[in-house]
């Protein structure tokens, strides 16, 4: 029986491995910049390497940029890597070379250790003598290290409506809307283009979370946010940055993975912002199974059902400022129904939604804000609706009504006075290079932005952040990306990639309430 204390040593080491391309993580260099290894002590090295001289040239322009900072930092070199990490000996294992990189139990992997790979190793040691008692209990070696993500960082564009008198009592706010990609609906096959692991959840959940957390948006409109991924992970999370968390998952679980998931609505706003007086749940079977049973017909009943129950959900918060104002807002949060074949049920679901607002702007007369991925582009009849408040009857969707459920078409009006945040664009009065920048960002028949969502056929718009123009006004717009921009860090424009973790982009938007009566 052994005397004494034994305690566990613990290091890690770093394995030299071909390098990748700083663009194109996934394969492997074929060029590297001269330039580069000339700063190699300012520039990080994985950021020298292209996959091809195309790739090189494409991307030239960012990355002499990179060398301007990096020339005038004027940085020296160090025996310590670019996080300050203790390097140690370097020393051969089974005829592989390693660089001991660490000692102790976690180590958080730095710039210099990205296209390597990692090993972790432990011993037991005499804490008295501080000798080891094995060489090695074992080790663990990770897969290559990647680059982290590095989007660009898109600012917030102020745009100013001269005429319109804004409330000095009420304080501004920030609303964002974005559909995250909910893993269930991740797949290989429809997202080819993606790299496996920057598909992955483990890797997607923390970049999108860093993505959230940059905005600092007062309130979050999130769509496609999976159920269990909510409770474990975003609400959590969440809720230590300051948010206060409300979810409506949709109605049916989908088998996926050899388990069943379901995602669903989530909406967050800051705490110290505001509060919540009450909560509205809209499942839209519910309402449909109100319609049908209006039909006489059982297999007409049965048909209708079929196309109607599609699981879509909104949520719907009724928020008070926590200012001295105390202002109510209505916020609601939604996802349309998809199927591009039925606009039928996209403006069936979009009307009732409306509907129900009326209500709640009928018994207080409080801002509205809507916002969500509609699945509608600009121009179509749901879209019409939206921001014209009627649809006309000769609408080419409403011809494709097989069991008259947007009939008749003078029901298809609402009087939430709602207008689109990012047509403000359009309507500044700024004349400003990064406003005139963003205008050319806009659809020129609709003032919408370009594309909010790509898809292997085309990039489309379908998200919207609409708000009631009688009672406010926005004053700022996060930046919409060009597809030459967006092209820089996705190649053909196609989302996710490593940089951009859902199919969709973020919009959001910054708020001044009118005075009242102007």
């Amino acid at each position: 029986m052994c005397s004494g204390a034994f305690g566990l040593e613990a290091w890690f080491s770093q394995g030299r491995v071909p390098a990748y391309c700083s663009i194109h993580p996934e394969l492997e260099a074929g060029v590297q910049c001269d330039i580069c290894a000339k700063l190699k002590h300012a520039i990080p090295v994985h950021k020298s390497y292209h996959c091809t001289t195309k790739c090189f040239v494409q991307h030239w322009r960012v990355h002499k940029e990179m060398h301007d900072k990096a020339a005038s930092a004027g940085r020296n070199s160090a025996t310590e890597n670019s996080n300050g990490m203790f390097r140690g000996n370097t020393y051969s294992n089974g005829g592989e070379t390693w660089l001991e990189v660490g000692r102790s139990r976690c180590y958080t992997p730095c710039a210099d250790d990205v296209g390597l790979v990692l090993r972790y190793e432990c011993s037991i040691v005499d804490t008295h003598t501080g000798r080891a008692e094995t060489t090695s209990l074992g080790s663990i070696t990770t897969s290559r290290v990647r680059p982290a993500p590095n989007p660009p960082t898109r600012r917030m564009i102020p745009i100013s409506f001269p005429d319109m008198k804004l409330s000095h009592s009420g304080g501004r706010f920030t609303m964002l809307s974005y559909n995250l990609l909910a893993d269930l609906y991740a797949s290989a096959e429809l997202f080819d283009h993606c790299p496996s692991w920057a598909l992955a959840w483990s890797y997607r959940k923390q970049n999108l979370l860093r993505e959230l957390l940059s905005y600092k948006a007062d309130i979050m409109c999130l769509q496609e946010v999976q159920s269990d991924h909510y409770e474990h992970f975003l609400a959590p999370e969440l809720q230590r940055a300051g948010y206060t968390p409300i979810f409506k998952k949709k109605t049916t679980e989908v088998f996926t993975n050899n388990s069943y998931a379901i995602d669903g609505c989530a909406t967050f706003f800051r705490r110290d912002k505001f509060s919540l007086v009450k909560k509205y749940e809209v499942e839209f079977n519910k309402a449909a199974l109100s319609l049908v049973e209006t039909l006489q017909n059982p297999a007409q009943k049965k048909a209708a059902l079929s196309r109607l129950l599609k699981d879509n959900v909104a949520l719907i918060a009724v928020l008070e400022a926590t200012e001295a104002s105390r202002q109510l807002i209505c916020v609601a949060n939604t996802h349309i129904h998809s199927n591009p074949e039925l606009n039928d049920v996209k403006l069936w679901q979009v009307h009732t939604l409306l509907k129900g607002l009326e209500k709640i702007a009928a018994s207080a007369d409080i801002p509205m804000l809507v916002a969500g991925d509609f699945n509608s582009t600009p121009g179509s009849a749901a879209h019409h609706l939206l921001v014209n408040h009627v649809v006309e009857k000769n609408h080419p969707d409403l011809m494709n009504d097989p069991f008259g459920i947007n009939k008749p078409h003078e029901k298809l009006v609402h009087d939430l006075s709602l207008a689109s945040a990012y047509s403000a664009f359009a309507d500044a009065a700024d004349t400003s290079d990064e406003v005139e920048k963003q205008r050319q960002q806009l659809d020129p028949n609709y003032f919408e932005p370009k594309f909010s969502n790509t898809t292997r056929e085309e990039n489309l718009t379908l998200d919207y952040i609409l708000y009631t123009m009688n009672a406010l006004v926005p004053v700022s717009l996060l930046e919409l990306p060009s597809e030459a921009e967006l092209e820089q860090h996705a190649p053909g424009c196609r989302l996710p990639c490593p940089d951009f973790s859902s199919d969709h982009i973020a919009l959001m938007a910054e708020f001044q309430y009118r005075r009242h009566g102007a």
